[in-house]
């Protein structure tokens, strides 16, 4: 089995820790860099060093919140001889929050101002058709007539009046 699955486990399991609100990630980060470094790596992956050496020298690494959990991980790694993972699993546990908490940014614009309570309730309709959490940027423009005018990333979608009168226009005339 490859690193990347092995480690891939262990950061579903702590990203389920993250969810279920304990924050594991600065005693993550703070094993992770101490993982990561070269003098402490040729300890952690050397068989004369017993496992309680290894396990109490990575405990002394971590002083951060959620360091129960951290230190139940180390242990189960330096027993399996996967300690050099933690780097890995910190990464991947960084990706998968990230993915979590993404964020898409919307241009609104209106003919008339938009009020907080509207702007908020299209927030909310538009987060559950993308699937993301939508920060929107309200602007007005006149020329558009009624309605609004969505770009969110490389996409438009109008459904202002204007858009609708250029449609029909186009409609006519070919």
């Amino acid at each position: 089995m490859s690193t990347a699955k092995i480690s891939r486990r262990y950061a579903v399991a702590l990203f389920e820790l993250i969810q279920e609100g304990t924050d594991v990630r600065p005693a993550l980060l703070e094993a992770a860099a101490f993982a990561a470094n070269a003098e402490a790596q040729a300890i952690l992956v050397s068989p004369a060093y017993p496992n309680a050496v290894k396990i109490a020298m990575l405990d002394k690494a971590v002083s951060a919140a959620g360091a129960k959990e951290v230190s139940r991980l180390v242990g189960l790694l330096c027993e399996r001889n996967k300690s050099v993972l933690l780097p890995e699993i910190s990464d991947l546990v960084d990706e998968m929050v990230a993915e979590s908490e993404s964020s898409v940014d919307a241009e609104v614009t209106s003919a008339v101002k938009l009020t907080a309570a509207v702007q908020k309730s299209l927030a909310g309709s538009l987060t559950s058709a993308v699937g993301k959490t939508v920060n929107i940027t309200a602007n007005k423009d006149a020329t558009i007539l009624g309605g609004v005018v969505i770009r969110i990333g490389d996409r438009k979608i109008d459904c202002s009046v204007r858009g609708r009168l250029d449609g029909l226009k186009r409609a006519i005339v070919s």
